[in-house]
């Protein structure tokens, strides 16, 4: 069976609920450049990936070979989802691919998608329709082959809003042909760039002027045109918070993403991965199973992160073990999101720092753990040296094993780097990896000022705002509560102090 699923305008939030769910258990995904890539993160871990995207100027695949590979993944794999951006009967050559799907008697559904004619103009306040202005609208292609029936003409006399896709290089010819057929100088056009992407700008103007406007601000495919009286208005909600409007770019996992997404999207701020960190098992693992296997040697277990307690739990059930075992045992972790992630498997931290740092969690294990007590301590490989050296000073008998390791790999958001109002950075893993990033693309030397805008760069704690000095980077804002919740406050109030001091 193959899915022919639209994944919506960008934003990986407005797919559709039945489309996420056939789109978590397929085995293959043929995709598109999609304006991102995080809708992938949510695939299992199996599924075949198969990349398709076109970009304009630079084809990477034609469509008959698109359709080629179509029917050749649906021979291989039994549920195979065809992932397009937008809706794919909306100028995405869905019917061409339903077609070839038909002609090779493959099975398919289609899954509607929420389409940018309609939702990027929208969420920067521009209605399609509107009672007293437009009572209908039209949507057409910005790019026509020879011979094709002139989409507009006598479009003057239909009226309503005119809504022009993969038109930007086309836009002059568009509003010439517009004027011809009677449309006035003074209507107003509004063109939107990177609509609901890291770069989204929006350009408004009139039939008359929104060439010149489009090129003085260096506008980019992919862009919507919008004309008509609609094009003009801004139903736009005040300002909820400091960060409303902020496009924020993040450096880590997909768990700590998803947790960050609903806290920005509450103040109004989007969320965009520019770096994916993937977590990758050690050989200390092996290690690990036979400590799980001997919980009896153990009185306290301590964990560091959310990984390692996932990861810890996922090998408790591999093995099989009893969880009446772990009756005598203790835990510890670093902070409140620790002891959520630990609540997960049923059980509740006996010991959290006052302050969520690796230093103070060893402080205070030093104070409770026993003499003769055993403590394990499953991490990552590059976690802070801090724990072992304080426990190891006070002679507290920890056995630490380096259970994971975190790397990062740049997302298609990236290109966007000097377009965000914030960076944050989850872990010091991250900012090695953003680090990495950086020299790849030929920017060693990249630093926060330098585009049209300041970045503010904020991380979850001072062990990564650490990191980040010693790449020679500013630590702007660092939480005093170390966890999502308080990293976005902190963000919050950094930018309520910037919006001031920019009114003084």
């Amino acid at each position: 069976m193959v899915y022919l699923i639209g994944a919506g305008p960008g934003d990986p939030g407005l797919i559709t609920y039945k489309g996420l769910q056939i789109l978590k258990s397929c085995d293959a995904v043929i995709y598109d450049r999609l304006g991102t890539g995080e809708l992938l993160d949510l695939v299992r871990p199996d599924c075949a990936k198969i990349y398709v995207g076109k970009q304009a100027g630079a084809h990477y695949k034609k469509q008959e070979e698109i359709n080629r590979i179509l029917v050749e993944t649906a021979g291989k794999y039994e549920n195979v989802v065809r992932l397009k951006g937008g809706d794919s009967f909306v100028f995405g050559r869905g019917g061409e691919e339903i077609l070839t799907l038909q002609e090779s008697d493959i099975p398919f559904q289609v899954i509607p998608g929420v389409t940018s004619a309609i939702a990027v103009p929208e969420v920067l306040g521009i209605p399609v329709t509107h009672r007293e202005m437009s009572r209908s609208f039209h949507v057409i292609t910005g790019h026509t082959k020879k011979g094709e029936a002139d989409a507009l003409a006598n479009i003057h006399k239909q009226e309503g809003t005119s809504v022009f896709l993969m038109g930007l290089s086309n836009l002059e010819p568009i509003m010439q042909r517009l004027r011809e057929e009677g449309e006035s100088e003074e209507t107003p056009v509004s063109v939107i760039s990177n609509g609901m992407l890291p770069g989204e700008t929006i350009v408004r103007g009139t039939v008359g002027t929104i060439g010149k406007l489009v090129s003085k601000n260096e506008l980019v495919s992919p862009a919507i045109i919008v004309v008509g009286q609609t094009a003009a208005c801004t139903m736009k909600d005040k300002k909820r918070s400091a960060i409303d409007g902020c496009k924020i770019g993040v450096v880590g996992t997909a768990v700590f993403r998803e947790k960050l997404r609903g806290l920005l999207e509450e103040k109004g701020a989007s969320l965009f991965s520019i770096c994916d960190m993937h977590v990758r098992t050690c050989p200390d693992m092996e290690k690990l199973d036979v400590a799980i296997q001997n919980l009896k040697d153990y009185q306290w277990i301590v964990f560091t992160s959310q990984n390692g307690i996932r990861l810890f739990f996922d090998r408790v059930r591999a093995c099989a073990v009893d969880l009446r075992k772990f009756t005598d045992i203790r835990f510890a972790v670093v902070g409140s999101g620790c002891a959520q992630a630990l609540e997960q498997y049923g059980f509740y931290a006996d010991y959290i720092p006052e302050q969520y740092t690796t230093e103070s969690l060893a402080n205070g294990l030093c104070t409770i753990v026993k003499s003769g007590e055993k403590v394990l301590i499953p991490r990552a490989k590059e976690g802070s040296l801090v724990l072992e050296q304080i426990l190891s000073a006070n002679r507290i008998d920890a056995e630490i094993l380096s259970i994971y390791d975190v790397r990062g790999a740049r997302t298609e958001n990236w290109k966007y780097l000097n377009n965000y109002d914030a960076i944050l950075f989850a872990s010091a893993s991250g900012v090695h990896a953003f680090a990495d990033c950086l020299a790849e693309t030929g920017q060693p030397d990249w630093n926060p000022a330098q585009g049209k805008k300041r970045i503010v760069l904020g991380t979850i704690g001072q062990v990564t705002a650490d990191a980040l000095i010693k790449c020679g980077l500013p630590a702007d804002v660092i939480p005093e509560k170390c966890d999502a919740e308080g990293l976005v406050r902190a963000l919050d109030s950094a930018f309520d102090v910037k919006n001031t001091d920019n009114k003084v």
